[in-house]
């Protein structure tokens, strides 16, 4: 893929003298070559150079500016040589998605091939004769269609889950469901939840529905784990029904201001789908419903969840 995008480089750039440039993925071991997709990282990186104009030829081959990756404590060390100077920078690895570093390290060479760019020097002037003789006219070459490189789609920073497990804090254990929507901003994020806990006994159903919208900030504690706290505020809606046909009122809702402290342990299985195990202390308003004098179904103004999720996205 990337010998045909460098000669695809030379193609377009045949009309027009271009700066060369190479860019070297070797130093990486096998291992983290594959851990970082490199076929995908070079596609990405000599479509952004040649998009900036510049000629992109293969490592093997002589370049006026070369580019290299290379493994470092902290991540990535990029390093851009030029005929008379040399620039470096790093690349902390594990804050984001694998779409987002790609993007990182093109971002990083595009702007430090800019700036060791040689200047090209112009075509020395064609000697003119006292008595040129008359050149036989021939037909200009046409120039060949230039081709268009596709512009990379970027991957959607949306992650998707879905979880079951145990609303705690009433008379017993409730089923508990959830729906979760992320958007990625970099380590940050913005989710939106919506859940839904139900609780059934012989003398009353209970229903809660709740949503919220959260804040949080995921944190990388290996390759594949990683750990996800956030706080949140949404309402709880409390909606009942009565067993008993005699009673007057049967039913009723009652909705209540709520927040959340939530933390999420995340494993990731391949680059869009990962298990999660959720929990979240929540704190609403105290419901109870007692009739003769008892109570039927009571809970306090905190709410513990508990439960697994399933994720799709970045």
């Amino acid at each position: 893929m990337t010998a045909l995008l460098s000669a695809l480089s030379l193609v377009l750039l045949a009309q027009a003298p271009a700066v060369s440039v190479s860019f070297d993925l070797r130093p990486l071991s096998e291992r983290d070559y594959r851990r970082w997709d490199g076929v995908e990282l070079e596609r990405k990186v000599t479509i952004r150079l040649i998009q900036e104009g510049f000629a992109v030829v293969s490592p093997e081959r002589p370049a006026q500016l070369r580019l290299r990756a290379s493994r470092t404590p902290e991540g990535l060390k990029l390093e851009a040589v030029g005929p008379r100077q040399r620039v470096e920078q790093g690349v902390r690895v594990g804050r984001g998605s694998l779409a987002e570093l790609h993007l990182e390290i093109a971002q990083k060479l595009s702007e430090m091939t800019r700036a060791l760019k040689p200047e090209l020097e112009p075509p020395p002037p064609e000697p003119v004769s006292e008595a040129p003789a008359p050149m036989p006219q021939t037909p200009e070459p046409v120039p060949p269609t230039p081709l268009e490189v596709a512009a990379i789609p970027p991957r959607s920073a949306l992650n998707l889950s879905l979880g079951v497990g145990s609303l705690w804090g009433g008379p017993s254990a409730a089923p508990h469901f959830l729906l979760t929507v992320r958007r990625g901003l970099g380590a940050f994020g913005l989710d939106a939840e919506a859940g839904l806990g139900v609780s059934r006994g012989t003398e009353m159903t209970v229903r809660e529905v709740q949503g919220g919208g959260f804040f949080s900030y995921r944190l990388f504690a290996a390759e594949r784990f990683q750990l996800e706290p956030g706080v949140g505020a949404g309402i709880v809606l409390h909606t009942f029904q009565l067993a008993d046909p005699l009673m007057s009122v049967r039913t009723g809702t009652q909705l209540s201001p709520a927040g959340w402290a939530r933390t999420k342990l995340r494993w990731r299985f391949t680059e869009r789908l990962a298990a999660e195990v959720r929990v979240a202390l929540g704190l609403q308003r105290p419901v109870s419903h007692v009739s003769e004098g008892g109570t039927l179904w009571s809970r306090g103004g905190m709410r513990l969840e508990t439960g697994a999720n399933l994720c799709w996205g970045p």
